[in-house]
């Protein structure tokens, strides 16, 4: 059962009062305004014990919002961007003790690997060379080019800067100055999984004491077709800059130039002597033979 205060009060004058009548004694008042003073001091306590708590509540609540707010706002990390890269203007030619410099006459410009690309050039001699630089050194080339017997050259590795070679009169096919010419170009991703699918298809043969499928013998296993294929459907077309430059005897017009869109792109650059794997019937820039990177 609650008691009001009137219920209180007039206890407490019953229990005050002389039983002789006089007046209640003196500290009644004060004891009433105690009472209340005591419930309001409760209630204050109690109003600030429960903001204490929703001020909690709410640091707990806003706390992992504000964390997850900054983390969002952070930016994000910086994608690798590759250099642009360029073509030189010449290119060495090595057969025996014999030394030339064929210039550029074509050059084509890619940003996307993983596809084959054909170029198309107009050669005007039977030295004709080709070479591919890539904005990642460590991107993967195969360059494919026909030779007299009807069969297909060319090189494959690394990239490494450059990588390509030269026809002379003994590799170069039958009608080779009586019209356009084409060689096909690959470049994959330095990280493609060369090894894993050389190995999935039988392709790579270890050279020398080698027993394992080392990058020389996936670089070699990157001639075959059904690799390249396989190759092409497990990476698809990535981003990735890349370029290619034909060189041959100065023709009487300017070097043509174009991008993979067909716009003029400029062919002024320096690289490095071309490294990569070539096929008996053509020659390399080099004066020993090459070797897959």
């Amino acid at each position: 059962m609650k008691h009001t205060e009137s219920d209180l009060r007039t206890l407490l004058e019953e229990y005050t009062h002389d039983p002789a009548g006089r007046q209640p004694v003196p500290h009644l008042k004060a004891i009433v305004r105690r009472g209340r003073r005591t419930r309001r001091v409760r209630r204050a306590l109690g109003a600030g014990t429960a903001l204490a708590v929703a001020a909690t509540a709410t640091v707990l609540l806003t706390g992992p919002l504000r964390t997850g707010q900054g983390e969002a706002a952070q930016p994000p990390a910086l994608a690798r961007i590759e250099a642009p890269p360029k073509l030189r203007e010449e290119f060495p030619v090595v057969l025996g003790a014999e030394r030339s410099t064929l210039s550029l006459i074509h050059s084509e410009r890619f940003s996307t690997t993983g596809a084959a690309r054909t170029v198309t050039f107009t050669p005007t001699s039977h030295f004709t060379g080709y070479e591919v630089v890539c904005g990642d050194p460590r991107a993967w080339i195969v360059i494919s080019s026909p030779l007299k017997g009807g069969e297909d050259g060319g090189t494959s590795g690394r990239c490494e800067g450059g990588g390509g070679g030269h026809h002379d009169k003994l590799s170069v096919p039958s009608g080779w100055l009586k019209g356009p010419q084409s060689i096909k170009v690959w470049v994959f991703p330095a990280d493609a999984p060369v090894v894993k699918v050389a190995e999935e298809l039988g392709r790579c043969v270890p050279s020398g004491e080698s027993t394992t499928c080392d990058e020389q013998a996936a670089g070699r296993a990157l001639r075959n077709q059904d690799v390249l294929d396989r190759l092409s459907a497990e990476v698809g077309e990535r981003p990735g800059e890349w370029a290619v430059g034909i060189y041959d005897s100065p023709s009487p017009g300017p070097a043509t130039t174009a991008d993979s869109s067909g716009r003029p792109s400029p062919a002024n650059a320096t690289t490095a002597e071309p490294p990569g794997t070539s096929d008996p019937g053509q020659t390399t820039p080099q004066t020993t033979p090459q070797t897959t990177p």
